[in-house]
């Protein structure tokens, strides 16, 4: 497991300027199957319409509010939402002129950093889907599965969601008494962002603090898991890199912890 804190959360007061932090890359992370990377987005500060061809993406709102422009119309996207955009679809953000804003965005099929650099967005009719809260009410490959305790889960970005192919975002709220007992999953990394409360992240070794804005991120095949802190509620963003889906990613439980 590899931990990194996002600055723009660790942050307080928020930061006013625009910058970019890459938190996963294969330049960072020898052998990692996608990235993540955070932009802050200064009051009023616009991501001008551009392409990534030779990735998919996932743009996540952390904080703050931003436009999402398709080429024909005008979305708000506030704290939980974004837009899923297949290689090549048209990418274009203004950030809220009182507020700013703090976007995660999750890249699929490539880990390099040139994969992810901005091409003319001239012509380009497809702009992405927005994506949207789906409650995990026990019938997912999740829910099915078990392992976990007071843990609720929304997926908001999927093959079966939105058409991903190497993506998955997801959120997850642990309630006081939450947890998830260790866990793997063979064919995909995942990344873990602690966005509220805080926890310790299980390994077969030990536990590790995670706070508000620190990310955990864990190979394909590690066993991992979390527990809430007592009496405190933890919100997250989650996913995997390098599937689709939880039956892509696979899930598997520690047959000692059972």
């Amino acid at each position: 497991m590899i931990r990194t804190t996002v600055e723009a959360l660790s942050l307080s007061p928020k930061p006013t300027a625009t910058a970019w932090q890459w938190l996963v890359n294969r330049r960072l992370i020898p052998g990692a199957r996608g990235m993540l990377s955070v932009q802050t987005l200064s009051r009023g500060a616009t991501v001008p319409a551009h392409r990534v061809p030779a990735a998919e993406s996932v743009t996540f709102v952390l904080s703050g509010r931003t436009d999402w422009n398709t080429g024909g119309q005008v979305w708000t996207l506030i704290p939980g939402e974004g837009v899923f955009n297949p290689p090549g679809t048209r990418r274009a953000f203004h950030a809220a002129r009182d507020e700013g804003a703090v976007l995660l965005t999750v890249y699929g099929g490539t880990a390099d950093p040139r994969g992810a650099s901005p091409r003319t967005a001239d012509g380009v009719t497809g702009c992405g889907c927005r994506i949207q809260h789906l409650a995990d009410r026990g019938n997912s490959p999740l829910g099915s599965a078990g392992g976990f305790i007071d843990m609720g889960v929304h997926w908001l970005a999927t093959t079966q969601t939105v058409g991903t192919r190497a993506v998955v975002v997801a959120t997850s709220t642990f309630t006081p008494g939450g947890s998830h007992q260790l866990h793997r999953h063979p064919h995909a990394d995942e990344f873990f962002l602690v966005l509220e409360g805080g926890g310790e992240h299980l390994t077969r070794r030990g536990s590790l603090r995670l706070n508000p804005g620190d990310l955990a991120y864990i190979p394909a095949g590690e066993w991992h898991g979390f527990r809430t802190d007592p009496g405190v509620t933890t919100r997250t963003v989650y996913g995997y890199l390098g599937a689709g889906c939880l039956d892509q990613a696979g899930y598997e439980l520690l047959e000692e912890d059972r």
